[in-house]
């Protein structure tokens, strides 16, 4: 059996590479968080179910999956993969955009506070610890934001505005 020589082998690998400069393009640009938006409606209903004061370190979980590469988190797992990105049916979200870059780093800090909802009784006044009030207040808020922004489309692209963002073409 006749063994192909390493060029053409390498050329028959170029041939079937759908896209010729995607990796250069996205690493340029630092686009390398992308979800469909089936995956961040998993997790907007995971977040929801999930409560302020006894969940942290499951929401930051959510967090972590959608804003970073890490699909860890069960319902992101093989569905935020490369091999899903480029479906010409899916709706892909960039995660890694400004605005929700802005939102991720307000629910980290309200995750960060370390109170919790206590009341201290005085003379028949009750007083609410205020930082755990404003870190959920700061959290609800962002968290609408959140909302807002995904189902509103921001940071979207269809195959196709993708391709005519990075000029990516076919190679055949």
């Amino acid at each position: 059996m006749p063994r192909f020589p390493v060029r053409c082998t390498l050329l028959i690998f170029y041939i079937y590479m759908p896209y010729l400069n995607f990796e250069e393009n996205t690493h340029l640009y630092q686009l390398n968080v992308w979800h469909t938006i089936t995956t961040i409606r998993i997790a907007l209903q995971a977040l929801d179910r999930l409560s302020f004061y006894d969940s942290r370190e499951e929401i930051r979980n959510v967090l972590n999956s959608i804003s970073t590469n890490n699909t860890r988190y069960s319902p992101f797992h093989y569905i935020a993969s490369t091999s899903h990105r480029f479906d010409g049916k899916l709706t892909c979200y960039n995660m890694s955009s400004c605005k929700y870059l802005e939102i991720f780093n307000s629910l980290y800090k309200a995750l960060a506070v370390n109170a919790s909802p206590t009341a201290e009784t005085s003379r028949d006044i009750t007083f609410c610890n205020d930082s755990y009030n404003a870190a959920l207040e700061t959290y609800s808020a962002n968290l609408l934001l959140l909302k807002k922004d995904i189902f509103a489309g921001a940071g979207a692209y269809t195959r196709d505005t993708f391709e005519g963002l990075f000029k990516l073409t076919w190679k055949h």
